[in-house]
């Protein structure tokens, strides 16, 4: 086994929502090798090369893997900071043993701007969704505040290729 054990070295109240904890653990060894590979097998993830760090989202939870440890926030509970830890340490030790059927993917995945998100959107300004305008839907769908799915016009059947475009926006970086 690559990753024998997930430590947790820290936990408190979150500071975003005082109803979930945070908290950090410590990795057995050191992961640094193994952050490429994790960021070539997850398309949500955000991986910076230069700070050693991958950061994901599981749900509504906020984590990220440094080379020795794991931080994590907005996790529910202790019960549920244990079952992060476990599923971090399956995703890892998974991920080495297939390392070798992987491509390692070393660069940051850029998310795109709230223009080019707008760009996808059908720009009528319904204000259906609950936005004043497509701009601003657009701009909230990128900070994670919106879901796609209140955009009621982006369904409709000419629009298809746009939403294709949105769907596989949202799923690789987790909007």
């Amino acid at each position: 086994m690559y990753l024998e054990d997930i430590k947790i070295t820290f936990m408190q109240s979150c500071i975003a929502d005082s109803k979930k904890i945070r908290f950090k653990a410590k990795f057995s060894r050191d992961i640094s090798e193994i952050l490429p590979y994790l960021n070539s097998v997850l398309k949500d993830a955000i991986y910076n090369k230069n700070a050693l760090s991958l950061t994901l989202r599981k749900e509504f939870r906020i984590i990220t893997l440094h080379s020795n440890m794991l931080a994590v926030s907005k996790a529910v509970n202790e019960t549920d900071a244990y079952e992060i830890i476990d599923f971090i340490k399956k995703l890892i030790n998974n991920t080495y043993e297939n390392k070798e059927k992987i491509n390692p993917l070393y660069e940051m995945r850029s998310k795109p701007s709230v223009v080019e998100i707008y760009n996808h959107l059908p720009k009528l300004n319904c204000k259906k969704c609950g936005e004043a305008t497509c701009l601003a839907f657009a701009s909230k769908l990128l900070s994670g505040e919106q879901n796609i799915k209140r955009c009621l016009h982006i369904y409709e059947s000419h629009n298809k290729e746009s939403l294709d475009w949105m769907k596989d926006f949202l799923q690789v970086f987790g909007c």
